[in-house]
């Protein structure tokens, strides 16, 4: 297979709608490959039944909510595809895009880690977010919502049907939004970072501070083969921001994946 026609699955961040991947994803597209953006676990149906398998029948409680879970939801669709993909993960997406490759290595033919590195948001991230929607009951508040709006891509968008999309993904189940946010603020264990055997690349916003860019910095010195690319100007929503240097960065990482391959199926 050439690399060019290596498809891509482009997982989302926490409660951000699949949307956030479009600009990229148009771009891959026109570079040839295929490109899939499905929503994590219980932010859209169930991977691989369609509208028969819901959100609510996999997640009823925040416990439900693992990147195992997430993981193994994804790989659904990825047993469809036909070839191993190149899994991009923004964020949560991100750890889910690890756990997955460990999971079923089979399936991923590299991990693009976008927005992130795999180790735990930064501790005034950490609060931030657990005062704003794990500390209240009920539904998030219109501050808590407009606090990240703000933060991930400037305010509120002026066009009301991006607004109301970019909104919705706060309007999940509760133990959607909460339990996927605790596994976002745990993020994934150190051994799941040294078992990672596929081609990793990393691409970060130059101005993104959720993660301690001290830990970054580590993280990065200790795995000199993955391939970094930080985009000036950018922050956490680096493939919103920055869709054309972010979907260029994915398919260079591509271009070092070597071939021809096939996808096994689970026996």
């Amino acid at each position: 297979m050439n690399a060019p026609e290596l498809p891509f699955l482009l997982l989302h961040g926490w409660a951000c709608p699949t949307i956030t991947w479009t600009p990229v994803a148009a771009r891959l597209r026109a570079l040839g490959h295929s490109v899939e953006i499905p929503p994590l676990l219980g932010y859209g149906p169930l991977l691989g039944y369609g509208q028969a398998g819901t959100m609510r029948d996999a997640v009823r409680d925040e416990a439900d909510w693992t990147l195992e879970a997430a993981a193994h939801d994804a790989a659904r669709l990825l047993e469809r595809l036909g070839s191993p993909a190149v899994v991009a993960g923004h964020s949560l997406g991100g750890s889910v895009a690890a756990t997955l490759a460990i999971l079923r290595p089979e399936l991923v033919a590299a991990v693009a880690f976008v927005g992130m590195v795999p180790v735990a948001p930064s501790a005034t991230t950490a609060r931030r977010l657990g005062r704003l929607f794990l500390e209240a009951a009920g539904p998030p508040s219109r501050e808590a919502v407009e606090t990240c709006l703000a933060a991930w891509y400037g305010g509120r968008a002026t066009d009301p049907a991006l607004a109301a999309e970019l909104e919705a993904a706060f309007g999940v189940p509760a133990p959607v939004l909460r339990g996927s946010l605790r596994a976002a603020l745990s993020g994934v264990a150190p051994a799941v970072t040294e078992q990672l055997a596929a081609p990793v690349g990393v691409v970060l916003g130059a101005g993104d501070r959720t993660r301690p860019p001290e830990e970054v910095e580590r993280i990065l010195a200790e795995h000199p083969d993955w391939t970094p690319t930080v985009v000036p100007g950018a922050g956490h929503m680096v493939q919103w921001e920055a869709p054309d240097e972010c979907a260029d960065a994915l398919a260079a990482l591509a271009g070092r994946i070597p071939g021809p391959r096939t996808t096994p199926t689970r026996q």
